[in-house]
């Protein structure tokens, strides 16, 4: 009887209540909270749920421990959907929980491959294994269908020791540190003699190795003279950004924010110019003649058209001294352009829910030069996808993003957004310059260090004077694919071993 009567509980306790709750507190780990050791708590919780689970509990509980995780920290598109989309509270409310329950599928593979794994070596199976298979499933949530890769576990490391780790292998190898130190953890609790003296040495070896590791910044060089910089933070709330009445202010207001700085490079965020490049040349001009007269190079967001195409880019012009023009290559799926047969499209118009749909920019692109300057571009949310970052790489000295935040104005998106272009700063070994419609811009060293910083929701001037830098770290030279096939490998060597063992 008693037995009836604590199943449930226990089902309740150990299926639903635990994952969630451990998902939703590792969120404390990101920024603005920025709690590490309670990630690797929550994340030390999760592999102890996984400890015996067979594959389809495991996938059971990295689910949950998914809807946690990515309903506490990605609530932040409601506001987009809702308040600038249009759309109905309850629409808004399940398309936020779609996103969390697919982005949930990911955390749920890692369970379902530990699940798999569960007769190996306890030591191994902790250590290795179940790193193995949430790096694969990270991986695969940052590539499959264009990838979102927000809140890859490897952020939560930007502010510790353990980031000097950035350059060898990009945040997804940051997140499998994570994982291996929670695995450590456990056994330190609960694992056979052998596992806890394994991890008694893994802890005590860790600053021996990461003495041994060259700091990130001696990766890369310095390359030619200081560049004097500008940031342009304008400060349009989105409600007003496509207002008509608002248009000459908006324009007024970047050309004289630029007139004050005595800079070599001025940069302004995303589509800070809130229309298409052809319908203000005599703007344009004006604002690259004045550059010109300064020897200086402004990089305006504007939208733009090719020939006598009709899709609309969004863009980066390099105006004044400097030359070239970057278009954004990845763009939001459902946000940008919509992957929708034309019947959907016609629903939404009812709904009168605005959509878009952006031409994607070449793969390859001319890279935007300041004198001897080469810059290294990305637009939104194209800084979370380090292979894009390093298309740029190593010919790029400065690495630089324009950013729209005001979408999500009011949340945790834009510190979580700060806290991806710093580890796409430590990646790269160069300093990254941050130009955020209402905040937050930064200059960012590359070390990952914040330089200089605007609050949100004011007009802000960030001058600094930025080093430009040469060379190769690990993660340039090789991106994702050592990761990628580590966690290939491992995860297959995992399965055969864990059916051989299950056979015997």
């Amino acid at each position: 009887m008693a037995r009836i009567v604590l199943r449930p509980l226990r089902v309740a306790l150990f299926d639903l209540l635990l994952p969630a709750a451990f998902g939703a507190l590792s969120v404390q780990g990101f920024a603005p909270y920025n709690h590490a050791a309670v990630a690797w708590l929550c994340m030390a919780g999760l592999v102890a749920l996984w400890w015996r689970s067979g594959a389809r509990r495991g996938a059971w509980r990295g689910f949950v421990f998914g809807l946690g995780l990515f309903g506490a920290g990605l609530h932040w598109p409601f506001v987009s959907i809702h308040y600038y989309g249009n759309a109905p509270v309850p629409l808004a409310v399940v398309l936020v929980c779609l996103l969390a329950a697919y982005l949930s599928l990911f955390p749920m593979l890692a369970g379902a491959l530990a699940g798999a794994m569960r007769r190996l070596p306890r030591t191994a199976w902790a250590l290795v294994f179940v790193p193995a298979s949430w790096l694969l499933s990270e991986l695969l949530r940052g590539w499959f269908m264009t990838g979102f890769p927000w809140l890859s576990l490897g952020y939560v490391l930007v502010d510790t020791p353990l980031t000097d780790l950035a350059p060898l292998g990009g945040v997804y190898f940051l997140g499998a540190c994570v994982m291996a130190a929670a695995g450590a953890l456990l056994l330190l609790l609960a694992g056979s003699v052998t596992g806890r003296l394994v991890s008694v040495m893994l802890i005590a070896l860790t600053p021996v190795f990461l003495w041994w590791v060259p700091p990130a910044i001696d990766w890369t060089a310095p390359s030619g003279e200081p560049l004097r910089t500008a940031i342009i933070q304008g400060n349009f709330p989105q409600a007003v950004k496509w207002d008509r009445n608002w248009f000459q202010p908006t324009l007024d207001r970047y050309r004289r924010l630029t007139r004050q700085v005595d800079a070599d490079l001025v940069v302004w965020p995303e589509v800070a110019v809130p229309t298409v490049a052809r319908n203000v040349p005599d703007y344009l001009q004006a604002v690259s003649a004045a550059a010109h007269a300064k020897d200086q190079t402004v990089l305006v967001g504007v939208m733009t058209q090719h020939g006598d195409s009709d899709a609309y880019y969004n863009s980066v012009l390099a105006l004044g001294a400097g030359s070239g023009r970057f278009d954004k290559r990845h763009l939001v799926p459902f946000g940008e352009y919509f992957p929708l047969p034309d019947f959907a499209k016609r629903w939404l118009d009812q709904l009168d829910m605005p959509y878009s749909n952006l031409g994607r920019g070449a793969d390859h692109q001319e890279p935007i030069r300041t004198d001897d300057t080469e810059l290294g571009l990305s637009i939104c949310f194209e800084d979370a996808f380090g292979r894009e970052v390093r298309r740029a790489l190593p010919a790029a000295d400065v690495l630089v993003n324009v950013t729209n935040d005001a979408w999500f104005i009011g949340t945790v998106a834009a510190a979580q957004h700060l806290e991806i272009s710093r580890l796409r700063a430590l990646e790269a070994g160069r300093p990254l310059l941050r130009a955020a419609n209402t905040g937050i811009s930064a200059v960012i060293g590359p070390t990952g260090r914040v330089l200089k910083r605007s609050n949100q929701l004011e007009i802000a001037i960030l001058e600094a004077t930025v080093q430009p830098r040469s060379g190769v770290t690990p993660y340039v030279r090789f991106g994702n694919t050592p990761v990628w096939f580590a966690a290939l490998l491992l995860t297959a060597l995992g399965l055969a071993w864990g059916r051989r063992r299950r056979n015997i």
